[in-house]
């Protein structure tokens, strides 16, 4: 989202060396923003630089999921507050053989997905409300991302933990030392002179 759309291989290149180039997709009512469409996903892919995670900020996922799925996505997380459908979801995106992610915002309990963990690859904590780049990070998610961790930790499975929101070097710090291992990085990195530098300043604190 923090990226130009309307020059999206340049902005691509700016970070050569990205683990993953997550795209936002959103429409305009489940949050309040459009976002990336299938299409716009497709040409990153094209690009085949880096597997694409898209984060589909959407009502009523399951009737879109395909269409992402062939446009390149590799990781489709979708939000629990979107859909009465969640087994569905996870299984139209498991059949593809494709990463599954569920997503929750910030007013949403952990609880709610808790029962879903030995389903999927992913989690993601929303450290700001959906819509908009640039959001200060929402502290009062930290012990919500803590409390995922412990619950991961109990599965033994290798499920990912991701936070997307207002994530920049302290907060990044901070979220790491409560067990976040998937870091979403927008305006920090897209908003810098030097993209790349930015880049590898909030890697070089994982490493």
């Amino acid at each position: 989202m923090a990226a130009d759309q309307g020059n999206i291989a340049a902005e691509v290149r700016r970070v050569p060396n990205a683990d993953w180039f997550h795209v936002d997709v959103m429409d305009n009512h489940f949050a309040p923003n459009m976002g990336f469409s299938a299409a716009a996903l497709k040409s990153v892919a094209d690009l085949k630089q880096a597997p694409i995670d898209a984060h589909l900020m959407i009502e009523n996922p399951e009737n879109s999921l395909k269409t992402f799925i062939e446009a390149g996505a590799d990781s489709l997380t979708f939000h629990a507050e979107a859909t009465n459908k969640i087994d569905e979801c996870i299984d139209i995106i498991k059949s593809s053989n494709k990463r599954v992610g569920i997503a929750i915002k910030p007013n949403t309990p952990f609880n709610e997905i808790k029962h879903y963990l030995n389903k999927i690859d992913m989690v993601l904590v929303m450290t700001v409300d959906p819509g908009f780049s640039g959001q200060g990070f929402l502290a009062n998610q930290v012990e919500k991302i803590r409390e995922v961790r412990k619950e991961i930790d109990k599965t033994n499975l290798d499920i990912w933990l991701q936070v997307d929101g207002g994530i920049g070097l302290k907060t990044l710090e901070t979220t790491l030392e409560v067990g976040a291992d998937f870091f979403v990085v927008g305006s920090s990195v897209y908003y810098e002179k030097d993209p790349q530098a930015a880049l590898n300043a909030l890697r070089n604190l994982i490493s």
